[in-house]
């Protein structure tokens, strides 16, 4: 029996083995770190831009922009893969433009960049232009009802935390790198 069981776990563990999936199995499974990690593998592999824009949005998901720019480089043939790159693109400029404004102070008042209001970075810039808080410790906090963000720079990492506070709890930290 014990053989049997062993036998069951190591082929379950196997068949689970993300480097023998398809891009479809991976994504319809979740593995987006997966997918952005090894998107250089599907890059090479797929010209459609259908199952790319399923590499970008793994990286997007996974909060991987600077590894989602190499994927928006090569969306340029369709009207999706393009609209997926600009998204991507603009993504990668709140990122940069943040860690500058926390950085060198650079006034984001003629940065005129597409709303993003269905990711998190994105809400942030824009109460950050809004709001014009501080910088300290290499940081800032912007304001959202309850909600408070705590947006804070690694530059040796070239990463942002984001810290969202309800009533002064933490509830979330999320990373983009």
């Amino acid at each position: 029996m014990r053989v049997f069981l062993s036998l069951l776990v190591v082929s379950y563990l196997f068949a689970l083995n993300p480097s023998k999936m398809n891009l479809i199995e991976l994504y319809k499974r979740h593995y987006y770190t997966y997918i952005c990690v090894h998107r250089w593998k599907f890059i090479k592999k797929y010209k459609d831009e259908d199952l790319l824009s399923l590499v970008a949005a793994s990286c997007v998901k996974k909060h991987m922009v600077t590894p989602g720019i190499d994927v928006a480089k090569v969306l340029r043939f369709t009207k999706i893969g393009r609209n997926n790159a600009n998204y991507l693109s603009t993504l990668f400029l709140i990122k940069h433009y943040i860690i500058s404004y926390i950085k060198d102070g650079f006034d984001l008042k003629n940065v005129n960049l597409p709303l993003i209001k269905d990711d998190l970075i994105g809400k942030i810039f824009i109460l950050l232009k809004a709001q014009k808080p501080k910088v300290k410790d290499n940081s800032f906090v912007v304001v959202d009802g309850s909600l408070k963000y705590k947006v804070v720079v690694n530059l040796k990492r070239n990463l942002l935390y984001v810290y969202i506070l309800n009533n002064g709890n933490l509830i979330k930290k999320d990373r983009y790198w």
